[in-house]
């Protein structure tokens, strides 16, 4: 297992500045943040290849990449342009030899104000509206298969993951393990048994404190403190094998530096 931190480009010297004074040479790079994004709406490989080669050039590895956010329209079949776009991203990242990426697919679907029992997403399996998720996964993962790039999906609801799965099968199409799904009311401690060691492409480290039933009623706190047992879950990624990137997010008050040793320090004690 490596870690590695989230960045946004600014340049080259920023980003390895940043990678040295948190200890990693590994990141998960914002297509959005690329030169050239906001004026096509989406990534070429034509704007990605000099930043990768000036990153290289300083010991950087992009493992992986950040997908924008889709709309609900767009997931739903009502902003072609959008789609458009967000599928170009994707086969641009695959072009561009990066092999990963992280993919908030329905967080405009979550309801973070509200509190739904048992009901997570707006649009639930089987409801109006979910015929066009998937249609949305299909498409999504067809680019993805083209170009072999493993889509980590951010979604913490693990019965719709899997529903998911179930309707567009592809060895691209997997998750991103996320101690965040603690929030609601999901078990963070047992990746291998809840997802499949071979569907978890990416992994982070965050914990919180829950004080209340909205999905924003929690407060961000160190990796070793909080409603989640950190090293326990670092643990069973080890003892599973899992050689992928682990990323520390949501800190709270702690550094990304000491987050990034915490998280060395558990792995070498696994």
């Amino acid at each position: 297992m490596r870690i590695g931190i989230h960045m946004g480009y600014s340049s080259a010297d920023e980003v390895a500045e940043q990678c040295r004074v948190s200890g990693v040479n590994e990141i998960f790079l914002s297509a959005a943040s690329v030169p050239g994004f906001a004026e096509r709406g989406h990534l070429t490989q034509e704007d990605f290849k000099p930043i990768g080669e000036e990153l290289a050039a300083r010991g950087i590895l992009v493992s992986g990449m950040i997908l924008p956010v889709p709309s609900q329209e767009a997931v739903l079949g009502q902003d072609e342009t959008e789609r458009a776009n967000f599928c170009q991203t994707v086969r641009a990242v695959g072009q561009s030899g990066v092999d990963t990426t992280l993919f908030y697919p329905l967080d405009r679907f979550l309801y973070f104000h509200e509190y739904h029992p048992g009901r997570p997403l707006m649009v639930m399996p089987g409801e109006e509206g979910w015929d066009a998720v998937i249609a949305f996964f299909r498409e999504v993962v067809a680019v993805a298969d083209e170009v072999n790039v493993k889509l980590g999906s951010h979604l913490w609801a693990v019965d719709v993951v899997h529903a998911i799965w179930d309707a567009v099968p592809s060895p691209n199409n997997g998750v991103t393990y996320c101690q965040g799904m603690s929030l609601i009311n999901e078990d963070p401690h047992s990746p291998a048994a809840t997802w499949g060691m071979e569907k978890i492409f990416f992994a982070h480290a965050r914990n919180q404190v829950q004080h209340g039933p909205n999905l924003m009623d929690h407060k961000e706190v160190p990796l070793d403190s909080g409603d989640v047992d950190m090293a326990r879950c670092v643990r069973a990624l080890v003892e599973a094998e899992y050689a992928g990137v682990i990323i520390p997010e949501h800190l709270g008050p702690q550094s990304q530096p000491d987050a990034v040793a915490y998280l060395k320090k558990v792995i070498d004690a696994a």
